[in-house]
């Protein structure tokens, strides 16, 4: 049997040179009537492609099989159609391969000869088996074995691989897609010609082909064979581009390209919006973010700085007096957005603080600093919620901001979030909350220790990228709301969110979004399987871990104090779908979901 290997270029060494393992017979077919079928696949890429490369066919993975007639010493053609057996399915199940319909021994004299593709495709033309990289990819591959005759009883099929492999993996900075540029992205393959260089004819014109996301930071992308003169793979992030020039001067059919890139670009959200330090101790943090946010979300201000006045750095409010004893920015006179904030704490307090960046003036982001001797890891629990065997949650002890994770102690309560909003509201720290107690009565000090209040406003108008400003610049404000939509964002009620629903979570990934409350490695909630992260809770039991300690609801008061409320990063229009709990009553679907200008406890989860 010829064996056609799929090299690695550069980086990856193969496993090695023997044939797979991976080899499954066709079954199904009454003794004497018909071929049993054996598929392997060499060291390669694609049915099922591990880390290294190496491939064996899936579950339900499916090929189509041409069959083509003549006498023993005769030529013999195939066709694009009319030929002794024309795309005849094989299907892989159960560990092995099962054929649609038998095919038949050759009579004396007659020998077969046998070629297939993967994968299947209807009312195929093999003599011109078209790929396109741009509309739809995969690996495409090809067998053939020729001069069966009547004394065989199984038909062994080696499958080599068409495309070229590109895969890119990055480290280092962000890398949210990736694309190659430069290249064609189409070819057409004729089956008939397998084995010799006339089995693709290349189309015209190069254009960008996105790559396929394999995993975090990882992109793969199978390609046409073809000179790689000119070709160039891009990361990208956030609208910035890393552009990487390949060394290899072509990409050979059967080989992989594997490209380790350090990204120097930065995805916003990787800037998280607070800040751990122990008690006594100091943490230093850049400002680039608040520059990330203006320039890039371009809703928020046509991607324009709300001042490019002189920088400065101030504490908005302590929770507990005496916690900060300094704020201080250190200037980068020449490249202002790669100043950095110190904030330094006093030995023996522990509580919530929030220090703003000003641009000539104006307040323009804003951070919590958790001042705590708490290590997040030391107490995780681990949640599966549908059931599966696999840990879909890692949470934290305590709500976000806590100083305990006793909740008998109202230090268990911790800080309170408006749905979507990337700034904390302290509670008491005295006592529990209560319904109707308003927020402006919660006892906040700024760095002298004078006293610091929270102020009420009705949410503007519709518009908005002028809500987003508002509460950016003025982070002591609680947004509330008369009526519908009860949202911080919009008074539109029908409205389509600008950058929603991302504030806490990329909707189509799940992945930790700009707003996101949780500290580095941390992240709200977000919806997985369909389901609630809570989904698995029940009355009394499941919710003895979290305090009871309600909302501050739309209008600037507590509510539903008697309850467990906690939200997820998952948006339904202009709602956060939360956790509501209390005895004898728990609901954790998202049809439960709380308006954005209700401020409801967080409870943060590990990034996996």
């Amino acid at each position: 049997m010829k064996k056609v290997f799929y090299h690695l270029f550069f980086l990856l060494a193969l496993a090695g040179c023997a044939k797979e393992e991976h080899v499954a017979v066709s079954d199904g077919v009454p003794d004497g009537a018909g071929f049993k079928f054996e598929l392997t696949t060499e060291n390669s890429t694609r049915a099922t492609t591990d880390e290294n490369f190496k491939t064996s066919f899936a579950e339900g993975d499916q090929v189509g099989l041409f069959v083509v007639s003549r006498t023993s010493g005769a030529a013999g053609k195939l066709l694009a159609s009319g030929n002794s057996v024309d795309n005849r399915r094989l299907t892989y199940s159960g560990g092995m391969w099962i054929i649609d319909k038998e095919v038949g021994y050759p009579s004396e004299g007659e020998v077969l000869d046998f070629y297939a593709y993967y994968p299947y495709v209807e009312n195929i033309d093999p003599t011109g088996i078209t790929y396109d990289a741009s509309g739809s990819m995969y690996d495409l591959m090809m067998a053939r074995t020729v001069d069966i005759d009547k004394t065989y009883e199984t038909v062994t099929l080696t499958f080599s691989h068409l495309l070229s492999l590109v895969d890119v993996q990055v480290s280092g900075g962000a890398a949210k897609s990736a694309h190659i540029k430069g290249l064609k992205p189409a070819a057409t393959f004729n089956l008939a010609e397998f084995g010799s260089e006339a089995v693709m004819s290349s189309a015209q014109g190069a254009e960008v082909i996105a790559m396929e996301k394999y995993g975090k930071k990882h992109f793969r992308a199978y390609i046409p064979s073809q000179n790689a003169l000119g070709s160039s793979v891009e990361i990208l992030s956030d609208g910035s581009v890393q552009p990487y020039s390949p060394k290899n001067g072509a990409f050979a059919k059967g080989t992989a390209y594997q490209y380790n890139i350090v990204s120097t670009l930065i995805n916003i959200a990787d800037l998280p919006n607070c800040y751990m330090v122990k008690p006594g101790e100091s943490v230093t943090f850049p400002v680039l973010k608040a520059y990330e946010v203006w320039r890039k979300i371009t809703f928020i201000n046509g991607g324009k700085l709300r001042n490019d006045g002189e920088l400065g750095a101030v504490l908005v409010w302590q929770d507990t007096q005496s916690l900060i004893s300094e704020v201080a920015l250190n200037a980068d006179a020449g490249n202002p957005d790669q100043s950095t904030i110190t904030v330094r704490t006093n030995a023996g307090k522990g509580g919530n603080a929030l220090v703003s960046v000003t641009m000539g003036g104006d307040k323009v982001w804003s951070w919590h600093i958790w001042v705590t001797d708490f290590n997040p890891d030391g107490n995780a629990s681990e949640i599966d919620n549908n059931g599966d065997g696999a840990t879909d949650y890692t949470f934290m002890d305590r709500n976000l901001g806590a100083m305990t994770p006793d909740v008998n102690d109202p230090l268990s309560v911790g800080m309170y979030y408006q749905g979507a909003k990337n700034t904390p509201y302290a509670g008491f720290t005295d006592k529990f909350p209560y319904d109707e107690a308003s927020i402006t009565s919660i006892p906040l000090y700024d760095i002298n220790n004078a006293e610091v209040k929270y102020t009420t406003g009705d949410v503007w108008n519709s518009n908005q990228g002028q809500a987003t400003r508002r509460i950016l610049t003025d982070p002591c404000l609680f947004v509330t709301a008369g009526g519908e939509p009860y949202s911080w964002i919009t008074t539109d009620g029908n409205a389509s969110l600008e950058y929603g629903p991302n504030f806490w979570s990329e909707e189509a990934t799940g992945e930790k979004g700009v707003f996101d409350p949780c500290p580095e490695g941390w992240m709200v909630p977000a919806y997985k399987n369909g389901k609630s992260p809570w989904i698995s809770f029940i009355p009394d039991s499941a919710i003895a871990a979290y305090p009871k300690s309600g909302r501050m609801k739309f209008n600037g008061t507590f509510g539903d104090c008697s309850l467990v409320m906690l939200y997820s990063s998952t948006m339904h229009g202009l709602k956060n779908c939360a956790l509501a709990a209390g005895k004898n009553y728990i609901q954790t679907d998202n049809y439960h979901n709380y308006s954005t200008a209700n401020a409801l406890n967080v409870r943060c989860v590990k990034i996996q």
